[in-house]
């Protein structure tokens, strides 16, 4: 790579980097590097790959909501195939449970369609393994679905090099400094002069924060493990996903197989996850436990890092003490359903310094995302 300039230099291309990066693309010239010779490598493609409006908090839920309009109706070339696939999703209640999954049910039946309270046989009739004399009730969103995360995240990439954007993968930063408000990037394949770093590291950001002198913002990286299993009994295909209230669990119909986590959330420091043989073990149990499914042979297993920060929503914005530093991380499990929104939200801070009325009208204003929130616990700065 020759030394370049651009306008904003993305560090990061999972999906949070991947569709910043074409939405900005429109306006400017946009330069996204990746550390990984793979795309997708790590969180983005190990995704749980499901769209449910009435998961997580409110802002997430906001945002999530907000990415609907592009995920039905994508731009014109954006992908050849359907980016949602009908699946539907069911968060089971104990008994002692019950008044917390109506309360919550009530909660949430006016901000999410297609939502209904399941009791007993009910359960069963969506899905037959499901234990009832423990989980006695549910709440069904009838309308969560899929996600193809290749589909999204290769027309984010293709969509953003054919808007003249330039992506170098294995590409990884030595050094961040800054002389008359440009910052100079260092990397293994050359030096990159830009006024604009956009910071979509991911689990790495705290420590890309820290080349540039920016104060981190105590994100959390958390491991989880899924492993596949095989199943001939049932035709699993039609199955929603299938969570409970407590997040000690979940399993989904994909690829023919069954998808099964333990909703771990181990802290750990960066690196490319590998699940234990406890934590595929205390998965297995769970799911022996809360359905009569006999786990006679786990299949492949995988693990991701989920990154959150303390109050477990977005980050996005400019850092208010180093200008031309902007943040774009802690989407945690929600990456994919909120990607739209959220890359919509950056082009318009960056490029007309406004925030999308779309999500102040559903609620969401700037201060909830940015970083400079009271939320957030900021370690002090060196830059």
């Amino acid at each position: 790579m020759r030394d370049q300039c651009v306008d904003y230099l993305i560090i990061g291309a999972g999906i949070a980097g991947a569709s910043a990066a074409y939405e900005l693309a429109k306006e400017a010239n946009v330069l996204l590097i990746e550390k990984e010779t793979q795309l997708a490598y790590h969180s983005t493609g190990r995704s749980a790959a499901i769209y449910m409006q009435a998961y997580g908090n409110k802002i997430v839920r906001g945002l999530t909501k907000n990415s609907y309009e592009f995920y039905t109706n994508p731009p014109k070339g954006f992908s050849d195939k359907p980016l949602l696939k009908e699946r539907g999703a069911i968060f089971l209640a104990t008994k002692e449970q019950k008044i917390l999954a109506e309360q919550h049910y009530k909660d949430m039946k006016n901000e999410v369609n297609n939502l209904e309270l399941l009791e007993g046989e009910e359960l069963r009739s969506l899905v037959p393994v499901i234990n009832t004399d423990i989980y006695t009730s549910g709440i069904f969103e009838k309308d969560a679905m899929d996600i193809d995360t290749h589909a999204v995240h290769q027309g984010y990439i293709n969509g953003f090099k054919g808007k003249g954007g330039t992506l170098i993968t294995n590409c990884s930063v030595n050094s961040i400094s800054r002389h008359n408000n440009i910052w100079c990037v260092d990397t293994n394949q050359g030096k990159i002069a830009a006024p604009m770093i956009i910071n979509a590291a991911g689990a790495w950001a705290d420590q890309i924060a820290s080349l540039a002198g920016v104060g981190n913002i105590n994100l959390e990286p958390k491991k989880r493990s899924v492993f596949y299993l095989s199943i001939d009994e049932y035709n699993i295909n039609k199955w929603p996903y299938v969570g409970d209230l407590s997040e000690s669990f979940y399993f989904k119909p994909d690829s023919g197989k069954l998808f099964v986590s333990p909703c771990d959330e181990i802290p750990i420091t960066p690196c490319d996850a590998k699940p234990s043989d406890l934590d595929i073990a205390i998965a297995a149990n769970n799911l022996e436990a809360v359905t009569n499914i006999e786990v006679k042979k786990v299949g492949h297993t995988l693990a991701g890092l989920r990154s959150f920060v303390a109050d477990r929503t977005p980050v996005v914005g400019e850092d208010a003490d180093v200008p031309g530093f902007f943040w774009l991380v802690g989407q945690g499990g929600y990456g994919f359903q909120t990607a739209p929104a959220i890359a919509n939200c950056c082009r318009m801070l960056l490029t007309r310094n406004c925030f999308p009325e779309t999500l102040k009208n559903a609620g969401i204003v700037e201060e909830a995302l940015s970083p400079n929130r009271n939320s957030l616990d900021r370690n002090s700065r060196s830059f």
